[in-house]
């Protein structure tokens, strides 16, 4: 009896060995849980945590409100930002937001690349220098088609 309660034992503690490499892999790529596999981003400004929304009580209003007191700690201005995207991703850009990612002021910039892909690119509002890029998720145009 005890040697199976060894064996078990061990397998419980390789599994949690393994789920923790997952997580401990997971953190060094920037990606956290939770985050629906966004890299974790830090920008070089400060953004004040009253900033910080919650998606279930965004609003057209309280974008154009957070968007006012990021604007005034932001070192760049969009135009720069849009350049430091397209440089990073050639292509059109689509849209551009000045955000509170993460404690951080940053510009989201959507561009659509060349290849046809739309790539979110993540540029610091301190600096200009690209913190992440990545492939957009189509699930907010889902709902346009035939339109």
């Amino acid at each position: 009896m005890t040697m199976k309660k060894i064996i078990a034992g061990a397998a419980v503690a390789a599994i949690l060995t393994v789920g923790a490499s997952g997580a401990a892999i997971a953190a060094q790529q920037g990606i956290l849980p939770g985050q629906e596999n966004e890299p974790a981003v830090t920008g070089s400004v400060a953004a004040p945590a009253e900033t910080e929304t919650n998606d279930a009580n965004e609003s057209p209003g309280n974008d154009a409100a957070e968007a006012r007191k990021l604007q005034g700690l932001a070192s760049i201005d969009q135009a720069a930002a849009e350049k430091a995207a397209l440089d990073a991703v050639p292509g059109e850009i689509k849209q551009t937001e000045l955000d509170n990612e993460n404690g951080s002021v940053v510009y989201s910039v959507e561009v659509m690349g060349k290849d046809g892909t739309l790539q979110e690119v993540t540029v610091d509002a301190g600096n200009g220098q690209v913190l992440s890029q990545g492939a957009e998720d189509n699930d907010a145009n889902e709902g346009s088609e035939g339109s």
